[in-house]
């Protein structure tokens, strides 16, 4: 996904990145994940070759990867609505089929189908200097309606009676 557009449904990387430091827990940043690219058939993030996310041999973990393909599914999702949806992650199935040894890795998620309750995404992921897909990712995201009430918004449980 090679784009000279910079923007899906309007939100640029400046937008993603804000979602990125205001949505995700502290860890998920500590990432350091940064947009790749944004196109009209999805997003690529990248994250950067770092020791501490690596095994013997300077292999980048599992882990850090399939992090990795959960959070650029969210915001591939957050271009496709045009904004950000606090989605939740129902299922993740990641298959790695070779190893990425001390380099960047780029992560590229395409929704495939979203709809009022679930969502759909697949990404496909490598090393920055290779062409061949080192794992792939498909995510499976409930999709809150948007009409729903804030949890701040809901009214208190009565209180159970004791007979």
């Amino acid at each position: 996904m090679s784009s000279d557009n910079k923007e899906g449904a309007g939100l640029t990387r400046t937008d993603l990145a804000a979602i990125l430091a205001d949505a995700f827990a502290p860890w998920v940043q500590d990432l350091n994940l940064s947009v790749e690219d944004i196109g009209s058939d999805g997003i690529t993030m990248r994250l950067a070759a770092d020791a501490r996310l690596s095994r013997i041999g300077g292999i980048v973990s599992g882990q850090a990867m399939t992090a990795m393909a959960d959070t650029t599914m969210v915001l591939a999702l957050a271009t496709h609505f045009g904004g950000f949806r606090p989605v939740a992650t129902v299922d993740i199935a990641m298959s790695f089929m070779r190893a990425i040894k001390s380099s960047d890795v780029l992560c590229q998620a395409r929704v495939r189908r979203a709809g009022r309750s679930l969502a759909f995404v697949h990404a496909e992921l490598r090393a920055a200097d290779d062409t061949q897909i080192a794992a792939v990712a498909n995510g499976t995201f409930a999709v809150p309606d948007n009409g729903a009430r804030n949890k701040t918004d809901r009214q208190p449980m009565p209180a159970r009676s004791e007979t």
